[in-house]
């Protein structure tokens, strides 16, 4: 009898498999990544839904869920189609990357370094290479999965370090995705994370819509700091930004249950409004609002710049572009008159104060910017660190008032007189290599493209600004 019932057991076990597996409404597709540039030496899994509502032409929409979550994904996917309060979208489920010796064992485990970074890196990660991976992929049918590349159209989760990482990827490139639920995030003290409140208090707003949740009890390493205080913080910087943003907080410690729980409401808020893009909001911050003129937007007025290429101011009215021993003079409705004869340069590094009370040096590889007293004999003297900056300086130039302007890997960042970052202005490319003033209009190379701004500051120096004192 009780080998009789085992038996029987197993069968039923065994059974259960295909049931499950066609309780979905479409089709799961799995394959490993290997070989990637980004994060040499990982292997991972990559699994795709296509919901039977796909027909193979249009692209459909796209919503990314990091970890795992295969049963949740497609039914929710199924059942939001179905009712008509999401698109018909493709789900993606993304593993972090594992590194194995010839044995097959683990000699590296990459999620943290992969989900808690603030950087781009798993951003581009998606873009170049998973994406493309999944578009190469094909239904039992023959459907060709084919994703929407607008922001609009793409929604990322995840919880923990996944949580972080779905904010992150939205954050670093809203032109890839626009829909954020991160549960549990870790935007505390593992890579940086817990300096997101500040930096999007100081931040413009990005185009993205974002739900969060945690649980009150949060916090499986003290060491750390509490999740459930800093997505608290998260929240409340969010808001004050400006940002489309909804919160759960519930009962219970570092759990994914009560997100999963709500996952089918959160998705229908997210995708509100579609194909719109979620409203741009506007920031509480004085210091954005005595910079930005309204309506104003990066405009970009030339393409495939040369790396390396470097802005130098020249008048109110344009700037010069230097890119190897070719010098153009740019005007900010994108017309370039290439110059003749010798042209004076700026040096890049070095930015005289208004009035010309002190000088600014940047020093290479460091997130510091030095300040020197500009004595009546010309001696500088009284040379301290100064500027604190987010990311190494590159390129950088003072305003009017007295601020300075930082080009670096996380935008165009500013400093008030007394040397703290009070904004960053971000690009579309991100990472902003050159900066020049022309009156009010700044200029800044990011991504290989020349974008214009009109601000309601100006780079024309015009004696000694008002002091802010200590402030």
């Amino acid at each position: 009898m009780k080998k009789s019932l085992k038996a029987t057991l197993l069968l039923l076990c065994f059974a259960i498999i295909p049931l499950c597996a066609s309780a979905y409404n479409g089709e799961m597709i799995n394959f490993e990544m290997k070989n990637s540039k980004i994060y040499p030496g990982t292997a991972r899994k990559i699994t795709v839904y296509v919901p039977k509502e796909y027909d193979g032409v249009k692209p459909a929409c796209l919503l990314v869920k990091l970890d795992k979550g295969e049963k949740l994904l497609a039914d929710h996917i199924d059942a939001l189609t179905a009712e008509g309060s999401m698109p018909v979208t493709i789900g993606v489920i993304v593993r972090p990357g594992q590194i194995r010796n010839e044995a097959g064992k683990v000699v590296r485990y990459n999620r943290s370094n992969e989900f808690d970074r603030m950087d781009g890196r798993f951003a581009s990660f998606l873009e170049t290479e998973v994406l493309p991976a999944v578009s190469s992929q094909k239904a039992s049918d023959g459907r060709q999965v084919k994703l929407s590349d607008r922001a609009t159209d793409r929604a990322i989760n995840g919880n923990s370090s996944g949580g972080i990482c779905a904010f992150n990827v939205a954050w670093q490139r809203p032109d890839l995705f626009s829909r954020v639920y991160a549960s549990c995030g870790t935007f505390v003290s593992f890579r940086g994370g817990d300096q997101y409140p500040a930096l999007i208090r100081k931040c413009e707003p990005r185009q993205i819509r974002v739900f969060l949740q945690d649980n009150d009890k949060d916090t499986w390493n003290p060491l750390f700091g509490s999740w459930f205080e800093y997505n608290e913080l998260m929240l409340s910087a969010l808001q004050f930004a400006g940002y489309d943003v909804r919160h759960s907080w519930d009962e219970g410690g570092h759990s994914s249950k009560n997100a999963h729980r709500m996952f089918g409401d959160v998705m229908r808020w997210l995708w509100k409004g579609w194909p719109e893009l979620p409203q741009k909001g506007k920031s509480q911050s004085k210091t954005l609002a005595s910079m930005l003129v309204e309506g104003e937007e990066w405009r970009c007025i030339g393409e495939n710049i040369a790396e390396g290429a470097m802005l130098h101011p020249r008048s109110e009215q344009e700037v010069i572009l230097q890119s190897g021993k070719l010098k153009e003079f740019v005007k900010a409705d994108g017309s370039r008159a290439k110059a003749k004869g010798k042209v004076a340069l700026s040096n890049p590094y070095e930015a005289l104060y208004p009035g010309g009370a002190h000088i600014a040096k940047r020093v290479e590889g460091s997130n510091w910017v030095w300040s020197y007293v500009n004595t009546p004999s010309g001696k500088l003297d009284y040379g301290q660190q100064f500027y604190f900056l987010y990311a190494d300086a590159g390129q950088i130039l003072y305003d009017a008032s007295g601020y300075l302007y930082v080009a670096s890997k996380v935008g165009i960042q500013v400093c008030d007189q007394n040397g703290r970052v009070r904004t960053i202005l971000s690009l579309p490319g991100g990472e902003v290599t050159t900066i020049a003033f022309a009156g009010n209009n700044l200029f800044a190379v990011s991504g290989g493209k020349l974008y214009v701004r009109k601000l309601l500051r100006s780079g024309t120096h015009n004696g000694a600004p008002k002091s802010e004192r200590q402030g």
